[in-house]
């Protein structure tokens, strides 16, 4: 945290008997007044992140809790009564099935129906109109994001039940994303390219081939798009380079060693067999990952359907 003598707790403004809801309300405030774009820092926005996913989760909280001193376990706290079922360990929480935020059961009026909310893919790639195609580039993003769809129904979404991809999304403004995956209060924002081989280098500004530029890398400013958009949500982004199908692991991406991946809104670029592996642990690591946030899910919804 910002401050070591600062407990999450006083990050989010909750006291340490405070409510699951009464947490999530305030991280909402917490979060929108902490973005840089609403006069906040990304310091103090990464600080009230962190204080959510740890106070968020029951099994974080509890251990956390332990570190203040805190000996007689609070109400939120207090261990499963014998015979229910243990509640998943954070690591495998993301395999389990999916729940509904709110839940269907309430007898409020749902942003989505449950067949909609319930299937995991939803939009296609987005193919270039004439003009589009006269863009240097066009092309390879077209079919980078096709290779990019196929991948992640195939390889994340089985074994993941909440979570959801919307794929062809445009958010105005000039601002479109080739993919998005929601799980939890995570959103993983992805764009593609087909690319020629050899090795690239990415410093968090520019995307170099070979040492010379390779175009511009527009996800930069749709990740904090996204992220003013979504402000209940951690967005990360992720730029995807398909080098040869028999490989996944190709191109290769170096990085320079003072480069800090976890930066608000950083972007991270990938070859198709990392992109798996990061998305994955960057969506299961979140607060509640095995829920589908509904709302959430109809905004993005809109974004593909324009």
């Amino acid at each position: 945290m910002a401050s070591q003598d600062r407990t999450y707790y006083a990050v989010l403004g909750v006291s340490r008997g405070a409510t699951a809801k009464e947490i999530k309300d305030a991280y909402r405030r917490a979060a929108r007044s902490a973005h840089p774009d609403h006069g906040g820092s990304s310091e103090l926005f990464h600080d009230v992140a962190v204080a959510y996913e740890m106070l968020s989760d029951p099994e974080r909280r509890r251990r956390y809790d332990r570190t203040l001193g805190v000996e007689d376990p609070l109400p939120h706290a207090r261990p499963a009564p014998s015979g229910r079922r243990p509640r998943p360990t954070p690591v495998d929480t993301f395999a389990q099935p999916a729940r509904y935020e709110p839940s269907y059961s309430t007898g409020v009026e749902p942003a989505l129906p449950l067949v909609i909310a319930g299937i995991q893919v939803h939009g296609t790639a987005r193919q270039p109109g004439t003009l589009a195609r006269l863009r240097r580039g066009s092309g390879a993003r077209y079919d980078g994001e096709r290779a990019t769809a196929r991948l992640l129904e195939a390889q994340l979404l089985p074994g993941f039940p909440a979570a959801r991809l919307v794929n062809g999304l445009s958010f105005g403004g000039g601002v479109d994303v080739g993919h998005a995956v929601l799980a939890g209060y995570r959103i993983a924002v992805i764009d593609s390219l087909q690319a020629p081989p050899g090795n690239y280098s990415w410093d968090g500004h520019h995307l170099r081939h070979r040492g010379r530029p390779a175009g511009d890398v527009r996800i930069r400013n749709s990740v904090r798009r996204v992220q003013d958009l979504f402000p209940e949500c951690n967005v990360r982004a992720w730029l995807v380079l398909h080098g040869r199908p028999d490989n996944p692991f190709e191109p290769i991406i170096d990085y320079p060693p003072s480069l800090d991946r976890s930066a608000l809104v950083s972007v991270h670029v990938a070859n198709a067999g990392s992109l798996l592996r990061e998305v994955r642990g960057f969506l299961a690591e979140g607060p509640q990952p095995d829920t589908v946030q509904v709302p959430v899910l109809a905004r993005l919804l809109r974004a593909a359907a324009h």
